[in-house]
């Protein structure tokens, strides 16, 4: 990975796909998807939402999904603790603890990011018979706050998208993709979990999608950074130019006469002349 692409990756996963990701939430908010969803699985009869009642859905897509994701964390904490004392994973060190961390950080933001805001979940709202009206409201009491925005369960989902950014940061590509279809595959399940539940609306969970991306694409970024300067540094010592690119890289002269046409030696310090 040449130096110039560390910036390039902060470009891509830090900025632009999160940007999109909440471009999304806010289009699903104000064109009114995130209500026409919350209809679909709301039961005017009822007055409620009956998925919330459905205590296997709540056993397995809530409890033991969410446990899962914990499950996953705690081994990859527990394989970086080891990599202290096991030769064998010391060379793994820097990416299960970057695994780690950038693992937490998202769901830990959006836990942070629920407690300032007043946005309610669905069914606390009087359209779907709850108590509340709409509000965007920010850095509120914690009395006040909604304690649903962003979605926290949609985070822990998404938050295993730092398989992903440990497969870029490895150059494993077959962890990388194996490590983007669990994470969206996850996070979608999760979401829609707690859509039909009437938990969350759609936007919050794109909103967590596009908070964890990012902070695992900040946490990964040194360790990016780090082996663009590797790469660099074995295509120099190897006699190339890096920062011409592939297509125009030049090889370092050989010595006079060390060439492969260089002219042949001669022999007893007379050359014939040819017939």
């Amino acid at each position: 990975m040449p130096k110039s692409a560390a910036p390039r990756f902060l470009l891509v996963h830090a900025l632009l796909v999160p940007a999109l990701l909440a471009l999304a939430a806010t289009f699903a908010r104000l064109s009114g998807i995130d209500r026409a969803v919350a209809d679909f699985f709301f039961d005017p009869v009822r007055g409620g939402f009956p998925a919330h009642d459905w205590r296997l859905l709540e056993l397995i897509g809530h409890r033991i999904a969410k446990s899962a994701a914990w499950a996953v964390w705690f081994a990859l904490l527990a394989a970086a603790v080891a990599s202290l004392r096991i030769d064998r994973l010391a060379a793994y060190r820097a990416v299960l603890w970057t695994t780690v961390i950038a693992m937490a950080a998202g769901p830990l933001i959006v836990v942070g990011l629920k407690d300032i805001n007043a946005h309610p979940c669905p069914w606390d709202l009087k359209q779907y018979g709850g108590y509340a009206d709409d509000t965007d409201a920010w850095f509120v009491s914690a009395a006040q706050a909604g304690r649903c925005f962003p979605s926290g369960h949609a985070a822990g989902g998404f938050s295993l998208l730092a398989l992903y950014f440990a497969g870029y940061a490895t150059n494993d590509r077959r962890l990388r993709y194996a490590g983007l279809a669990i994470a969206l595959g996850a996070g979608l399940v999760f979401s829609a979990v707690r859509v039909a539940q009437g938990a969350h609306f759609v936007g919050h969970n794109l909103w967590s999608a596009a908070v964890v991306w990012c902070s695992a694409a900040l946490a990964f970024a040194p360790l990016v950074h780090a082996r663009g300067r590797r790469h660099d540094a074995r295509i120099a010592a190897c006699g190339w130019e890096p920062d011409r690119g592939v297509s125009s890289l030049t090889p370092a002269p050989l010595p006079k006469g060390e060439g492969r046409f260089a002219p042949p030696a001669r022999a007893g310090g007379f050359v014939g002349r040819a017939r």
